[in-house]
């Protein structure tokens, strides 16, 4: 269990250092005609936590030009308490309630990742911890970076290959981080494409919901672009299981899903990756 949660808080390090405009504070600039669901789905992020992090009390008076501070997160570590984590990181209590929907009872889980309002102030006087932040706030703030990092390649496929979803198309990933996406159809559900167990899940703008699930043999199946219910840290997932649906990628506006495999740290191609029980 100990050997998981390195390789889980690893594979954490891995997304966010190969993809540092991934893990810093963003300020989302207005533009005329956009809504605030648009600007949720383009973040993998929810509607609620756009409106309360920036105390929207109307959304149909917001102004083009309007500066919106966009959520970080944070991964729960062993021992944390959600009251702990709200005085470490100098935000209420309610407020990560809120747009966590969580209620003071909920139990939460060391891997588990939740949203955090950031404010300045919370910048200013919380202790260090892993908040997924940046000081180069002013490079953020007065410029949205729309240019996707990610470097893609066509290939031909095996028709016969089992995939989480209906594959529609599918490119390789062959930048920094290496795997392969898949356009499918929107709001479809992706399913587990070999047995294991949740190690964590959370959000990474620009993948949207992530899910990490292990096999028995130590192969991590990663999981980009989902929406609705989705596993939970420890929950055992059988072949065949639903992940969660098919969301909208923020970056290509295609339905489109993330898919990575690991065995020892080292990429996998996922074609050749293990499937089955």
């Amino acid at each position: 269990m100990h050997r998981n949660r390195l390789i889980s808080s690893a594979f954490f390090a891995v997304l966010l250092f190969c993809l540092p405009l991934f893990s810093e504070e963003v300020i989302h600039v207005l533009q005329k005609g956009e809504t605030l669901y648009a600007i949720s789905r383009k973040y993998g992020v929810s509607l609620d936590s756009i409106i309360t992090i920036n105390r929207i009390s109307d959304p149909s008076r917001l102004q083009a030009g309007q500066r919106l501070r966009i959520p970080t997160v944070y991964e729960i570590q062993k021992g944390d308490t959600l009251f702990g984590i709200a005085r470490k990181l100098n935000v209420p209590v309610d407020d990560i309630l809120s747009i966590n929907s969580l209620s003071r009872s909920s139990v939460i889980k060391a891997g588990d990742i939740l949203l955090v309002p950031v404010t300045e102030e919370t910048r200013a006087k919380s202790s260090p911890g892993p908040v997924v932040s940046d000081q180069r706030k002013n490079d953020v703030q007065n410029k949205i970076v729309l240019e996707d990092p990610r470097v893609f390649e066509s290939r031909t496929v095996d028709p016969s290959v089992i995939w989480p979803i209906e594959a529609q198309e599918i490119s390789w990933l062959t930048g920094k981080v290496q795997g392969v996406t898949i356009t499918g159809t929107g709001g479809e559900k992706v399913k587990a494409i070999t047995s294991g167990t949740v190690l964590s899940r959370g959000p990474f703008r620009g993948f949207g919901q992530v899910l990490f699930v292990q096999t028995r043999s130590g192969y991590i199946y990663v999981y980009g672009g989902l929406e609705g219910k989705i596993p939970t840290p420890g929950q055992t997932i059988a072949f065949g299981e639903e992940l969660g649906n098919l969301s909208i990628d923020s970056l290509s506006g295609k339905p489109r899903l993330y898919f990575m495999v690991y065995n020892k740290d080292i990429p996998v191609d996922p074609v050749k990756a293990p499937r089955g029980y």
